[in-house]
C-alpha cells in the first residue's frame, strides 16, 4: 500500500491529519479544519479501511475522534459520505453504506478513505 498523508476525521469540521502504516503518527486539528469533503466534485477516488485494519496508533487516534463526536456530527458525516458517488460505490463493493463510516481521511489529491466499523 502506498503511502497516503490524509486528514481523518468525523465530521466537514473535525478532521485530522494522519499517514498511511509506514508514515508519522496524526494529528488532530481544531474544530473548523477546512477539507476536501466540503466539496464532493473534489473526491476523485474512495477506498474502504476497516477499523480494525487500522495500525494501532491510528485506531486510538480514531477511537478517540470518535467518543468526542457528537450523534449529530457522525450523522452530518455519514449524510455526508452518502452524497459522494465514489463513496457510495466503494461502500456498496463492500457491502457496506454510509451508515457504517465512523471517520474519513481525505488526501490533497482528491482521494477520500473511509474508515468503517463493520459491526455498526
Amino acid at each position: 500500500m502506498r503511502n497516503l498523508a490524509m486528514a481523518a476525521g468525523l465530521s466537514l469540521a473535525l478532521l485530522a491529519g494522519a499517514a498511511a502504516a509506514q508514515a508519522q503518527s496524526p494529528s488532530l486539528p481544531g474544530p473548523g479544519a477546512p477539507g476536501l469533503l466540503q466539496d464532493p466534485a473534489a473526491i476523485r477516488n474512495a477506498t474502504v479501511v476497516e477499523r480494525r485494519s487500522l495500525p494501532p496508533q491510528l485506531r486510538v487516534q480514531v477511537d478517540s475522534a470518535v467518543a468526542q463526536a457528537s450523534p449529530d456530527d457522525l450523522q452530518q458525516l455519514r449524510d455526508t459520505v452518502a452524497t459522494i458517488p465514489a463513496a457510495a460505490r466503494a461502500l456498496q463493493a463492500r457491502g457496506m453504506n454510509a451508515a457504517a463510516v465512523i471517520a474519513v481521511a481525505v488526501d490533497e489529491d482528491g482521494d477520500l478513505t473511509l474508515i468503517a466499523e463493520e459491526s455498526i
